[in-house]
């Protein structure tokens, strides 16, 4: 088979700049007359010749600065292989290709903007006139530009300084590669910046920023956010409409649902009968309850209320047809064998602590809890007076989903309360006057709080600087992150009625910060508000 010299010459070039590691030795280091042969050769119709031409003219360092503008077209090349070798190329040339390849990060299609990136990454130091426009990027519409963008600030360590408020701004972006790159490369340009106190105004005034923007672009309709500093509330607000049917705003008053949230606001009740030795943590609940849902299993004999609270009674999330119709409820790992988040589980216990106290649970937390602490608004179950007050959900696009009436309570799922009434339950459990007849011992809130179980199936919550977490477990009732200033307590919460909320509070730094919101992508929308302000 006969081969166009031009390729011919090529192939020969490559084999020899290969073998010797750079230019051919017979040219002493400098081989301009082999430069416009691989740079018309860049053009081949053959992808393995554009990428042997390519990676030849990489070999041969700054001496191929005249291949730069060939080179940069080829970074919109269809062949992804000759992509990468150009690319490569353009940083082996070095600090002549930067002008270019800043040219190509501001004004090329998408693939000519991210290897670009990768191009300005590997020059590194010799690309500090690049910081600008590579923090730029860190806002470009695709993640694998943004991505790139993050990585090569870093490599440029202190050089990238200017940077930091792009990439502390990009520790909420909505890819995780991107987020973990924009903390890695704050570590490599700022190692001080994790130990450094949080400022809370700095964080309030982010929130206040970025929520009508998150809002807009994930379709939710309201939000409700509360901040605590100093086991205090110092701070909330609240941003767009309760109903997009009515159109009411969202104010202090707004009720929504807390979904999941409502468990810890559970095992705070719980702990309290345990204190007053009414419940034992480690004694079988069905000696205090034998719920004919509970299939005859043996196993069943086993479960403990510190099992339930600590998601570990081996249960599922939620029976077969749920727990409205009370059908069988089985028990699917052996108890204390492994974590397994269960509704169902916190459901029994309801049930025990209502056979316990012979009340209902809504009659019982409001009497014992909430009205003693001042939580006029906050109820397990809908009330006509509360109507006016209560948001509806919403759909993944921002429309009318639906406005529940719970009339059944479940400790799992249905409070409906305000984000600064649910805060102050917070503040309760961070204070450290613990005289009041409500609250619960120093030593209850160190057992509710301590570490029962590792969640190795879930990752920390993406918070940035020293809020960064390392490993999950769980207490009892609340998920709680390691991190290198202390533990972080949280919970989340998600229910099909289109809300969506969360929360978390430092016991160490007495902050701790509520979202509540209610549409459907509402959990995007507070991951992204934490992955900006971490620990409050």
């Amino acid at each position: 088979m006969r081969f166009p010299v031009s390729r011919l010459l090529v192939t020969i070039l490559f084999a020899l700049l290969s073998l010797h590691g750079g230019a051919p030795a017979q040219s002493g280091g400098r081989n301009h007359h082999d430069i416009p042969l691989l740079i018309r050769a860049l053009a081949d119709s053959e992808a393995a010749v554009r990428e042997n031409a390519a990676e030849a003219l990489g070999r041969c360092g700054p001496e191929a600065e005249p291949a730069i503008p060939a080179l940069v077209l080829l970074l919109s090349d269809r062949d992804p292989f000759v992509n990468g070798k150009a690319a490569d190329a353009l940083s082996r040339i070095g600090k002549g290709s930067v002008p270019h390849l800043i040219s190509a990060l501001r004004e090329g299609e998408m693939n000519v903007r991210w290897c670009a990136a990768i191009a300005l990454g590997k020059i590194g130091a010799d690309a500090r006139e690049a910081v600008p426009i590579l923090a730029g990027a860190l806002r470009d519409t695709d993640d694998n530009v943004r991505w790139s963008a993050a990585v090569a600030l870093g490599g440029m360590r202190a050089l990238s300084r200017e940077a930091i408020p792009a990439l502390i701004r990009c520790l909420h972006d909505r890819d995780e590669d991107v987020r973990r790159g924009a903390d890695q490369a704050l570590d490599a340009i700022d190692p001080g910046w994790r130990s450094r106190t949080p400022d809370w105004r700095a964080a309030v005034s982010a929130i206040d920023s970025l929520t009508p923007a998150l809002m807009s672009e994930l379709h939710v309709p309201g939000v409700s956010v509360a901040v605590i500093q100093h086991r205090s509330i110092v701070w909330s607000g609240e941003y767009g409409v309760a109903d997009v049917s009515r159109h009411a705003p969202v104010t202090r008053e707004t009720l929504f649902e807390a979904a999941s949230m409502t468990k810890p606001v559970f095992a705070c009740t719980a702990m309290k009968l345990v204190e007053q030795g009414k419940l034992d943590l480690d004694r079988p609940l069905t000696e205090y309850l034998n719920d004919r849902a509970l299939p005859d299993q043996p196993s069943r004999s086993l479960i403990t209320a510190r099992m339930v609270l600590s998601h570990t009674a081996g249960f599922p999330n939620w029976r077969k047809g749920e727990e409205e119709r009370d059908g069988p409820l089985p028990v699917l790992y052996e108890p204390g064998s492994r974590f397994s988040y269960s509704g169902e589980g916190i459901f029994y216990l309801q049930r025990v602590v209502e056979k316990i106290t012979g009340e209902p649970i809504a009659v019982f937390a409001k009497r014992t809890l909430f009205d003693p602490m001042g939580l006029t608004q906050t109820s397990y179950v809908w009330t006509r007076r509360m109507d006016s007050l209560l948001a509806a959900g919403h759909t993944a696009d921002g429309k009318f989903l639906m406005k529940t009436r719970y009339a059944h309570a479940n400790a799992a799922y249905t409070l409906y309360t305000t984000a600064r009434e649910y805060a102050a339950f917070l503040v309760e459990i961070l204070k450290t006057d613990r005289s009041a007849p409500y609250s619960l011992s120093r030593e209850s809130v160190g057992t509710m709080l301590r570490h029962q179980v590792a969640v190795d199936a879930r990752a920390p919550i993406g918070r940035p600087g020293r809020a960064k977490g390392f490993q999950v477990y769980w207490g009892l009732g609340w998920s709680i992150n390691t991190t290198g200033e202390g533990d972080i307590i949280h919970h989340s919460g998600a229910n099909r009625s289109g809300f969506r909320s969360f929360s978390q509070f430092s016991p160490g730094r007495g902050s701790g910060i509520v979202i509540m919101t209610n549409g459907v992508r509402g959990d995007d929308l507070w991951a992204r508000l934490i992955a900006s302000v971490g620990d409050i």
